[in-house]
């Protein structure tokens, strides 16, 4: 299924009918890009013409699909190996205390990074109360007979999107444990995270997550939803991936975590990308990931520099510390007594991008 919009007319016609032919045969996701998002992209567009950083957040570019590494995968962290439960392929528990659920698979609009791509492609679910009831039971059922685990994490796709009444329905179910939210409707959709939905993560006590890649997609509309959200005293975290092309500068990185302390949202984590199947566009080299690293940690202030730069993985989140091995672009990290390889992209893929590009409002 393709989501045509005013999108289409920013790609390339050629372009566009390739991308779409790698939607059915590679399992991609459909181009989907929400009008409040698109607005941005086109103001971009005005300035500094296509390819800038919000442009390929949200739309295919040539070398998306044509530029290759030599180890890829279709899952790195290798999802199905974590689903505990027969025939329900949205739950994960990857660690004992908590569990993390696909409540769907649909999104405001589709990133182009996505490393649940093909996994999305593969669950093709819908918002329907009764698919979204289903889930719930089932994982209720799961939880009952796993009294370790304390936090139920909702994920997909985007949680926003199944909408006020059921969200409150997941909601009363789950009411005995720690729920954590994540989300780029902030972004994508701010309108979405309505009056009652507040409300409703404020009588829950929720911890919602927001993944922000770059500083202009925070605008006027994002930090008046941002701060609406604060005076209800809900709890606000943030996460996001290091990617090239759009925020691969410490320089963005750094003024976006600036921008997100200033509106009282804790960041998290931000996440190495995975070795994914076409994504060695947005993939960016070791050596120049510790270089990006440093110059974050040494040189802001604590409330900035506290930001972890971690890389999911099969056995879990690894760091720079849980390195015990590196042999030519292979890179074993430990954790828990566990190992895994990860393969650095080839020499001369990863150039980095032009800070005038990434940062173009000066």
């Amino acid at each position: 299924m393709i989501f045509m919009s005013k999108a289409d007319e920013l790609i390339d016609k050629n372009l566009k009918e390739e991308y779409e032919n790698y939607v059915e045969k590679e399992s991609l996701l459909p181009i989907k890009v929400s009008d409040f998002y698109l607005n941005k992209v086109i103001d971009e567009i005005n300035h500094i013409g296509i390819n800038g950083p919000l442009y390929r957040s949200i739309l295919p570019t040539k070398d998306r699909l044509e530029l290759k590494t030599s180890v890829e995968t279709r899952d790195y962290v290798e999802e199905e190996k974590h689903m505990p439960v027969e025939n329900a392929d949205y739950i994960i528990q990857k660690y004992s205390n908590r569990v993390l659920v696909i409540i769907t698979d649909v999104c405001f609009s589709h990133c182009q990074y996505c490393f649940r791509t093909y996994n999305l492609c593969q669950f093709q679910n819908s918002n329907k109360k009764s698919t979204i009831e289903t889930k719930v039971k089932t994982l209720k059922k799961y939880l009952s007979n796993h009294k370790e685990i304390e936090e139920v994490i909702l994920s997909g796709g985007d949680p926003l999107s199944i909408g006020y009444e059921n969200l409150k329905y997941v909601l009363d179910e789950l009411k005995d444990y720690q729920i954590r939210v994540h989300t780029r409707a902030i972004v994508y959709q701010p309108d979405a995270i309505s009056k009652e939905i507040i409300e409703l993560f404020s009588k829950h006590n929720i911890r919602l997550v927001f993944h922000i890649n770059h500083p202009y997609e925070i605008d006027d509309v994002v930090e008046e939803k941002i701060n609406e959200i604060r005076k209800a005293g809900i709890r606000m975290y943030a996460q996001f991936p290091l990617l090239r092309g759009i925020n691969d500068n410490s320089k963005v990185l750094i003024r976006l975590l600036e921008k997100l302390d200033n509106l009282n949202v804790r960041v998290i984590s931000i996440f190495i990308p995975d070795p994914i199947s076409y994504s060695a566009t947005f993939r960016v080299s070791a050596k120049r990931i510790e270089q990006i690293m440093d110059e974050v940690n040494w040189g802001t202030a604590s409330w900035i520099n506290s930001t972890r730069f971690v890389m999911d993985t099969t056995i879990g989140k690894v760091r720079r510390e849980n390195i015990i091995k590196k042999d030519g672009k292979c890179i074993t990290f430990s954790r828990d007594g566990k190992t895994v390889k990860y393969y650095d992209l080839d020499d001369g893929i990863d150039v980095p991008s032009s800070i005038d590009k990434l940062l173009w409002k000066g």
